[in-house]
């Protein structure tokens, strides 16, 4: 079974960190900071790198293809319609 990795920090010492663990355990609270104990735990949220894919008509917005009309959303960032 595959674990998804979480990036998390320690309220109490600030230490981050990444973990592969069960969904279960980050539900339950069982990790602990590596550092000191502590089960007080936040997200860290990272940027996501979004892959684009060849035959796009607007290589600015990742959403957009040549057979859904433009970019999704309404919303066009390069400012096409």
């Amino acid at each position: 079974m595959a674990l998804p990795y979480y990036d998390l920090r320690c309220a109490a010492c600030q230490t981050a960190f990444s973990i592969k663990a069960t969904v279960k355990d980050r539900t339950d609270k069982s990790i602990s900071c590596p550092d000191c104990g502590a089960r007080d735990l936040e997200t860290i949220y990272r940027k996501v790198n979004i892959l684009r894919y060849k035959n796009k008509d607007c290589d600015v917005c990742p959403g957009s293809s040549a057979f859904s009309g433009g970019c999704r959303g309404g919303a066009c960032p390069a400012g096409r319609v």
